[in-house]
């Protein structure tokens, strides 16, 4: 069974969903206004606490690589590869 977190900030939604083997399981969305770098860290926190989730328990995390707006696309890397490095988690683009 392998937990992905997956992030989604190519486009004007922000949208972070934990799965599970292709299941959702818990997902925070917004598709108004350009608010990635505002929402994108409380989405992913909500994500593991509504699943009752750890950051250890994820196997991977997996970041849209675009095409897309260039901020959006650095935002959701970013904090991609900041949380794969910090949990040796690999990166899925």
């Amino acid at each position: 069974m392998a937990l992905i977190l997956n992030i989604e900030t190519a486009t004007e939604v922000c949208s972070v969903v934990l799965a599970s083997d292709g299941n959702i399981i818990a997902r925070e969305e917004e598709a108004e206004g350009r608010n990635h770098a505002l929402l994108l860290t409380t989405f992913i926190e909500n994500c593991l606490k509504l699943a009752g989730v750890a950051f250890a328990d994820l196997d991977a995390i997996a970041a849209s690589k675009g095409p897309g707006s260039f901020t959006g696309l650095r935002i959701g890397v970013s904090t991609a590869k900041g949380l794969c490095y910090a949990l040796d988690k690999p990166l899925i683009p």
